[in-house]
């Protein structure tokens, strides 16, 4: 059975015994596992004992049966390995099986790949909440700067390596590709298109390594710290210790990143970064803001803001130097009931990340989560709960129902699980201004129609959606919703003056009345909606927009005798 993936590497060990030149000559043979075999000299002492075999035996018997199980069983090794690979070399996509069991061995075997274990995970929430409502909070803030910055180094390097192997690949390509029939044959161009391919899955894996073990690391070192230094806090009266040991030990930790950054050489390309964080953090084009007052007998007074932006420009950080600035009010409401979300329209397939869910993914990258899963794990745990989802929806069917169910699904080669009009969310703590996004599932290509002007109606499942998620936030202490006014995250050609105002007209009608459901809701509680245009609007839009809006929010009160046009704001 030798080379067979079978082979449980039983063997029949022979050795020719001679006692003496006028003796007979006596052969030895026994049957012997060579996986089994852990002690040679044990096993040989036991053989010449059950044999009577004679002591000047032993030595040659030890070197032989030494030589024949290291030789059987590196034979055996080889051969299931060559056919593993052959197995590979038939099916590549069990490439990815292979790593993945290789990789969770290694977390199980060695403690440098193993996953960091937090000792009291329970207590980090109530101890940062603690900290950051005390003198530590500046401590805090400036932790999580020298953590964003390793990060954006490591992202840095990468995108350079990255950039300089597509560099060389393409070089070496074109001079392959120029010399094809001389020094080149089309099946060598393939091998090396192959090979490129390979380099790049590597190098991408390499560093996919890299910034997930210091994502870990960070956290893990970030939660200790908190812990430890809320214990210091609370045993000196709720005073920070400045001679305490781990007010010492962050000290350390930050004067040790200031010691890099002061001897640190200026890259030339560092200006043009600057100039392009100063054009995110100028991301509000135009803004108007509006009080208004909703309810039928108990009115409920709510913040609107009409503003012309990026949809991501309240994820990212405008620039290195204002990120503490602009973290203080996301971290100090983290743990409250004054949460603020944001809503992305995004695709139905939550096996693809295009789009702006691909920019934003690079966004939640840019920085370790230090209180929540990886966007990546709450993704797929989002995956798990839509199957689960799907198989409801599934059974509540009927049977022609599900049939035409069953159709839909594998015309989309079983990635459907979501419906338009469905919703997911993650949480975050290191985005600029948000704590949660609301993924609001919609064919955005469609909602950009002109078509859609009388496809998408009150009862349209996007505009359901809205209503949902408003529920939502009205039932979990989310009292800042930022919402794309037009359903798009961007403006093209076939998006017009009269599209803007009459998608924006459906849009504040429809939330306005579920405004009003959220005062049954929640008691009536104060809100602010923000109504976000995607850049590029017309001025002239954005003026018929903001005079639209106190036009169907208005509320008609017989005690107040100001003229109407008086109570518009001025720009």
């Amino acid at each position: 059975m030798a080379g067979s993936l079978l082979d449980n590497g039983a063997r029949v060990f022979e050795y020719v015994v001679t006692t003496g030149s006028n003796k007979p000559i006596q052969e030895l043979r026994f049957p012997i596992n060579v996986l089994e075999v852990f002690d040679v000299k044990e096993l040989v002492a036991r053989v010449m004992n059950y044999h009577d075999i004679p002591c000047f035996v032993e030595t040659g018997l030890n070197n032989k049966l030494k030589n024949f199980v290291d030789n059987e069983r590196q034979n055996l090794h080889d051969d299931q390995a060559a056919l593993l690979l052959q197995k590979i070399r038939d099916d590549p996509t069990l490439i990815d099986h292979v790593a993945d069991v290789v990789a969770e061995k290694y977390k199980n075997t060695w403690q440098e790949y193993a996953p960091p274990i937090s000792t009291q995970p329970n207590n980090f929430p109530l101890s940062y909440h603690y900290l950051i409502h005390s003198p530590a909070m500046q401590i805090l803030m400036q932790l999580e700067k020298k953590y964003h910055s390793a990060v954006a180094k490591l992202l840095s390097d990468k995108e350079q390596s990255l950039t300089k192997m597509c560099e060389r690949h393409r070089g070496e390509m074109s001079r392959a590709c120029d010399h094809v029939g001389f020094e080149y044959t089309t099946e060598d161009v393939s091998i090396l298109a192959t090979k490129q391919l390979a380099d790049t899955d590597r190098m991408q894996k390499h560093w996919e390594d890299n910034y997930r073990r210091l994502t870990e690391e960070q956290k893990q070192e970030y939660c200790d710290l908190v812990i430890r230094l809320a214990e210091e806090m609370k045993q000196s009266d709720n005073k920070l210790n400045e001679n305490g040991p781990v007010h010492n030990e962050v000290q350390r930790l930050l004067d040790h990143n200031r010691g890099r950054s002061l001897v640190s050489t200026r890259d030339p390309s560092e200006d043009v970064e600057s100039e392009s964080s100063v054009t995110v953090s100028c991301g509000i084009l135009m803004e108007e803001s509006f009080t208004i007052n909703l309810g039928a007998q108990l009115k409920t007074m709510h913040n609107i803001r009409l503003v012309v932006a990026d949809m991501l420009y309240f994820c990212r950080y405008s620039d290195d130097g204002e990120m503490e600035a602009q973290r203080f009010q996301t971290a100090m409401s983290l743990y409250s009931n004054s949460l603020s979300a944001i809503v992305l329209i995004t695709d139905k397939n939550l096996n693809e990340c295009s789009g702006i869910e691909k920019e934003f993914r690079t966004v939640c990258e840019s920085s370790t989560e230090f209180h929540f899963e990886t966007l990546q794990d709450q993704t797929t745990k989002v995956k798990e709960h839509a199957l689960e989802a799907s198989e409801r929806r599934n059974r509540s069917l009927s049977s022609e129902e599900t049939i035409e169910y069953k159709q839909n699904i594998d015309e989309m080669d079983g990635t459907g699980t979501l419906n338009e009009g469905d919703f997911y969310i993650t949480k975050h703590s290191n985005l600029s201004q948000v704590h949660l996004v609301f993924h609001l599932v919609a064919e955005e290509n469609q909602l950009r129609t002109k078509a859609s002007l009388t496809t998408v109606t009150s009862r349209h499942s996007v505009i359901l959606g809205l209503r949902h998620i408003l529920k939502v936030a009205s039932s979990h202490d989310i009292r800042h919703i930022t919402i794309p006014l037009l359903l798009s995250h961007e403006l093209t050609e076939e998006i017009t003056f009269q599209w803007c105002v009459k998608r924006a007209e459906l849009v504040m009608k429809c939330i306005k009345g579920f405004m009003m459901e959220m005062a049954t809701w929640d008691g009536g509680i104060s809100r602010t909606i923000q109504f976000v245009i995607p850049p590029g609007v017309s001025e002239e839009a954005f003026d018929r927009l903001r005079y639209t809006l106190p036009e169907v929010f208005r509320t008609t009160s017989t005690r107040n005798l100001t003229p109407a046009h008086r109570k518009l704001p001025t720009r």
